[in-house]
């Protein structure tokens, strides 16, 4: 084997040295890209424990909701029964209060009827009275008539009495005045 000569063996020596920089250069930066890599799962790793730490007592905590839950829908039931309570309830008063206002009606109703039917026996016995002084009128007027057509029938016979008298009458001028004339 030939050994090379020193510039040779520099430049082989200076090539080796540039691969070893160079890959000392690489390792830094992969040592350097796992040092990173070990502080994100340090932090990784301390967020892990944190939240094993938290959720036992987010478990206990959401434990406590959930029974707060339940508690606060017996709650709710108990409100709703005692909403649907009260609703019937006022219901109730409020048809209370419709057939109170419907009572008072018909009792103004009834105290009109009672006015009216006062007025109509009232009204009633005042057609009684005008009827009975209708009948007494009428019974007057048939009198009267009955009266005037027998003073009629009265002059009437006179007037034929006196026709006739006055023809007597002037059949006796007539004779006084013809035995004059003889005379």
């Amino acid at each position: 084997m030939k050994v090379p000569g020193s510039s040779t063996i520099s430049k082989l020596w200076e090539a080796e040295l540039a691969t070893f920089k160079g890959n000392n250069a690489k390792l830094t930066a992969v040592l350097l890209e796992s040092t990173a890599n070990v502080k994100q799962c340090k932090q990784q790793l301390a967020a892990y424990q944190e939240e094993a730490e938290r959720l036992p007592k987010r478990v206990t905590e959401l434990e406590c909701v959930t029974s707060q839950t339940n508690a606060v829908h017996t709650h709710k039931t108990e409100l709703n029964q005692t909403i649907e309570e009260l609703e019937s309830t006022l219901k109730k008063k409020e048809e209370i209060q419709r057939l109170k206002q419907e009572i008072d009606t018909a009792r103004e109703l009834q105290t009109q009827r009672d006015s009216f039917t006062q007025k109509l026996q009232e009204v009633e016995i005042g057609n009684k009275d005008l009827e009975g002084q209708l009948y007494d009128v009428e019974q007057h007027l048939e009198k009267s008539q009955n009266e005037q057509e027998a003073f009629h029938n009265n002059l009437k016979t006179l007037l034929e009495i006196l026709d006739g008298k006055i023809f007597e009458l002037i059949e006796l001028r007539d004779n006084l005045a013809k035995l004059i004339e003889s005379s």
